[in-house]
């Protein structure tokens, strides 16, 4: 062989490799999309029955099967949410909003996600300050006004995602 024909061989089967993977992955893109849609039955089953990290596990599942579908994103924010993991509710919140900007349940979620996570850096700051000191007497009086808010909230939607203000639940049934 010539030096030319030396340096079309690495070529050639990289390019090999490249297409049994590709194909590879073509292949079982069913069988994908059906694991997806039992863990996302799974989830929901689980979510209705109360066990909660196990409709997040399967959850997971389903958005890393299916990337763009904001409801399994929206969905799986609720579950962090209810396991009172409010970083990791607001982020899948956000990428529901990403893929639908106009999903309201999503945004109104993530409104109460965000009022939480105000309400408690606010009882940290009245608790770090010194007494007598007046960001200890701000913060508690913004703890009650924004608990007076939440209290509202969770009365007009009675939900049960521990106190109140309460998120918003999937009204459709997947």
């Amino acid at each position: 062989m010539t030096l030319r024909g030396f340096s079309r061989l690495p070529l050639i089967a990289t390019m090999a490799v490249l297409a049994g993977c590709a194909g590879h992955r073509t292949l079982h893109a069913p069988d994908r999309a059906a694991d997806a849609a039992r863990d996302e039955q799974a989830a929901n089953q689980a979510y209705a029955s109360g066990n909660i990290p196990q409709a997040a596990s399967l959850y997971e599942s389903v958005v890393a099967a299916a990337p763009e579908d904001p409801d399994a994103w929206f969905r799986l924010g609720n579950a962090r949410f209810r396991l009172q993991k409010l970083d990791e509710a607001g982020q899948a919140y956000e990428r529901a909003i990403k893929l639908r900007p106009d999903y309201a349940q999503a945004l109104y979620n993530l409104g109460v996600v965000r009022l939480k996570q105000a309400q408690a850096a606010l009882v940290a700051s009245a608790r770090a300050s010194e007494p007598g000191d007046g960001l200890r007497g701000d913060s508690g009086r913004i703890v009650q006004r924004l608990a007076r808010v939440g209290d509202d909230v969770g009365a007009r939607n009675k939900g049960n995602g521990g106190a109140p203000p309460f998120i918003v639940e999937p009204t459709d049934e997947r």
